[in-house]
């Protein structure tokens, strides 16, 4: 029986692409494929999802790309730009949830100097009892670690929580812990599946 929920958040709750930024930055299409491939790659950014600082991390790219310096400053400075929607059926979602006193908590990919901006954008991230944040952690999803963090945070086991993420990869590893899973695609599937498990 499920007795919580768990949510990503990127592209679950809120809507983040780095294109976001780079498409209002630079005009120029190939400049800005070059910029969001090579310079600024989401490879590159996994680093900060993991722990690492901006400061530390843009430190080679800087050496490295000389002639991209305030595309990857902007990363940082800008990281707010990126942000879009918020996902109306998720927060729906959310706020159903919460008048129902289920507990809700979720997993992210994010780095922890960012936090507290992204919560910002929502009174729903207030709803969460506890929020596992992967810059906090030092270790990213997929990594089983990280799932298991997640149970001791929580205390309860895998069968108990409902984990909703927008990747397969995320997912799979999550299935193979135990959780309750839902691969994030379609919004409008979010609220049918939690009825399929019991939860609404």
């Amino acid at each position: 029986m499920v007795k919580a929920v768990l949510f990503d958040i990127g592209n679950v709750i809120i809507t983040w692409h780095a294109s976001n930024l780079y498409n209002r930055m630079i005009e120029d299409p190939v400049r800005r494929a070059f910029v969001l491939e090579t310079v600024v790659p989401m490879s590159w950014h996994a680093a900060h999802d993991a722990g690492v600082t901006f400061a530390d991390n843009r430190k080679e790219r800087l050496l490295a790309h000389p002639d991209y310096t305030a595309e990857i400053l902007a990363f940082d400075e800008r990281f707010e730009d990126m942000l879009g929607d918020l996902v109306p059926e998720t927060i729906a979602v959310l706020e159903e949830l919460h008048k129902k006193d289920v507990p809700l908590y979720a997993l992210t990919n994010m780095p922890a100097e960012k936090s507290a901006m992204v919560f910002s954008h929502s009174p729903v991230f207030s709803y969460f009892r506890d929020i596992i944040i992967s810059g906090a952690e030092r270790v990213i999803k997929p990594d089983p670690v990280i799932y298991d963090i997640t149970l001791r945070r929580l205390g309860l086991p895998a069968e108990e929580i409902f984990f909703t993420d927008d990747s397969a990869i995320n997912i799979d590893v999550a299935r193979s812990k135990g959780f309750v899973t839902h691969l994030f695609q379609d919004p409008k599937a979010l609220r049918p599946a939690l009825v399929a498990a019991g939860v609404l």
